[in-house]
């Protein structure tokens, strides 16, 4: 499910737009591939994206048979006693299979009502409307890229080591086998993660409007001005910034609006993926401990290479959550200074008709209060980064305290 969907307007996509029209066609294509998007597009009609029996079918299958293959082997797991849940990569492996069958199901479930979102925003012709700096792009695509692309590499890398030192045997494909899930439990996280940053860079570009109003406007207001233009092309000129000032805050509120509506379609995605991290982390933590606990209290070889690839995938899930940490704070940076530079606009002398808009636009901040609260238990702001810092703290204290309580009554 990609950001706001390909709504193509009548005039050629061109600069910026046809970055974001490449990425969202592949984005697309992917979801569809990996059965995570039951929609077809088409020209015809007020509705781009309709809801298709065949995809949903296609959906279904890939479903049946992702939940066949890697449950099967959950289970055979466990008949074997190999499901062993202090192994940091296997933990993370079986989360990132229940969370994927789960984005599975779910899509399926709201593919109609993601096709009638995707069909009403105009994404291109907003950023056609407020153009976006190509290098601010540029840069935004290669953090959305190191998120994307970045970290299953790493993964991969990691798994390809491990298998030679464990499974010499075996060749060096079967880890995609186990990296899968991974990217499939991600993927709708990653949508949503480059959907936040096209949503920063589009408010950024609005702000950038009203910076630039705002000098114009309180120059207009300023006695030596006053001077120099007659009454009639003052008030002519108050009505032009008026008119665009009417639009920003249109395309404020559908920004805010469609982005809301879009992470009430991805909040289960997003809490499940946090949990994982959550999870993932905490065991991390703990077999960091463990390896350094086993070496000095149980007199065996410290397992360095274990702790290695235990420490790769505990940074994955660390950066994860922080790179979500702190783009979320950022947008919510950019949102939170729309307000501030509404409030420099000077009005003292300016035509009623511009007050009023100014007036309108500053209420309608105050009474969108952004945020971005997943199913509505939490807020993705800095502090969350605090707060599961502090919450795999006083759960691998608990662990740890467990340990080593076992290690003295055995000693």
């Amino acid at each position: 499910m990609g950001f706001f969907g390909i709504r193509l307007s009548r005039k050629p996509i061109r600069g910026t737009g046809q970055i974001v029209h490449f990425l969202l066609v592949t984005l697309i294509f992917m979801l569809t591939l990996f059965g995570l998007f039951a929609n077809r597009f088409t020209l015809r009609g007020r509705h781009r994206y309709i809801f298709s029996k065949k995809y949903l079918a296609y959906a279904m299958l890939v479903t049946a048979i992702f939940t066949t293959i890697y449950v099967r082997q959950m289970y055979k797991d466990y008949t074997m006693s190999q499901l062993n849940l202090r192994d940091a990569v296997k933990l993370y492996s079986y989360m990132n299979i229940i969370v994927a069958i789960i984005n599975f199901i779910t899509q399926m479930i709201i593919s109609k009502t993601v096709a009638r979102m995707m069909s009403g925003v105009p994404l291109f012709d907003t950023i056609e409307s407020l153009p976006i700096d190509g290098r601010v792009v540029l840069t935004s695509v290669m953090l959305a890229m190191i998120k994307v692309l970045g970290f299953p590499f790493v993964m991969e890398t990691a798994l390809i080591v491990q298998q030679k030192r464990n499974q010499p045997d075996l060749r060096w494909s079967w880890t995609l086998y186990t990296l899968f899930p991974m990217v499939i439990s991600n993927f709708l996280n990653n949508c949503y993660f480059g959907a936040m940053i096209v949503i920063k860079n589009i408010i950024q570009a609005l702000n950038d409007r009203l910076k630039l109003q705002v000098q114009q406007v309180n120059l207009m207001q300023n006695p030596n001005h006053k001077e120099l233009y007659s009454k009639y092309y003052r008030i002519q000129r108050f009505c032009s910034l008026a008119d665009e000032l009417d639009v920003l805050a249109a395309q404020y509120k559908m920004i805010c609006s469609q982005s809301t509506d879009y992470m009430a379609l991805m909040s289960l995605s997003i809490v499940l993926s946090l949990i994982c991290h959550l999870l993932g982390i905490t065991v991390g933590v703990f077999n960091q401990y463990y390896a350094i606990a086993e070496s000095a209290m149980g007199k065996k070889p410290y397992d360095a290479f274990g702790a290695f690839i235990n420490l790769v995938f505990l940074s994955i899930s660390i950066l994860e959550i922080a790179l979500l940490t702190y783009l979320s704070n950022d947008l919510l940076s950019e949102t939170q200074a729309t307000g501030i530079i509404i409030q420099e606009i000077n009005v003292n002398d300016a035509d009623w008709r511009y007050q009023r808009s100014v007036h309108s636009f500053s209420l309608l901040i105050f009474s969108i209060k952004y945020r971005i609260k997943p199913m509505g238990l939490f807020e993705i702001d800095i502090s969350l980064i605090n707060s599961v810092l502090s919450a795999v703290a006083s759960f691998s204290l608990i662990l740890v305290q467990s340990d080593l309580s076992q290690r003295l009554k055995r000693s």
